[in-house]
């Protein structure tokens, strides 16, 4: 009995398992009435972008960080603050290296999704990538911190990156700078 039952559920998950790979890069089982579902999960390698532009970022390379961003990037980070333009995230960022010692990332987890209805008027259609790593930075001053990144990305049609949405509690780095900052 015992190998029947487990027959029977290696064949259903196989035949779950059984998903259609499109052009777009995006795995997806089509539902038998024709449509796309709201949400589909794409391949891994359209995240690397955005990891691409952290690792780039790690080693104070503004240009490569911002190389896959649209012109009209918009900026966020969750407390509402926000930079618009590839030239104000590269000048803000440049500028935040003055009093960076080291900075690392780890712990890399990408989940590339494309979204064939809007969620809602902030998210609309298209390429999103969302993004967690675990932060490791020392300031000049020699103070270090350790944080967890959750970062919402957003491409347009040409590809490139027109929203990025950063989540981290920014409260630890104020402290942990307030006398680098002039």
């Amino acid at each position: 009995m015992k190998k029947i039952f487990m027959l029977a559920a290696c064949s259903l998950l196989l035949f779950a398992c059984n998903n259609e790979k499109k052009e777009d890069g995006s795995k997806t089982a089509m539902p038998a009435d024709g449509k796309k579902p709201s949400m589909e999960m794409l391949d891994m390698s359209v995240g690397d972008m955005v990891k691409n532009s952290y690792m780039a970022f790690s080693k104070a390379d503004m240009n490569g960080m911002t190389a896959d961003y649209a012109d009209t990037v918009r900026y966020t980070w969750s407390n509402g603050d926000s930079l618009i333009g590839k030239k104000a995230v590269h000048e803000y960022w440049k500028k935040r290296w003055q009093i960076i010692d080291s900075l690392n990332f780890s712990e890399h987890i990408v989940v590339p999704m494309q979204a064939n209805e809007p969620q809602s008027k902030y998210a609309p259609t298209g390429k999103w990538i969302l993004y967690w790593t675990m932060v490791n930075v020392k300031y000049k001053n020699s103070k270090k911190l350790t944080f967890w990144l959750h970062s919402v990305n957003h491409l347009n049609d040409a590809g490139k990156i027109d929203f990025v949405g950063n989540y981290f509690d920014r409260h630890p780095i104020h402290e942990a700078t307030k006398d680098l900052i002039k």
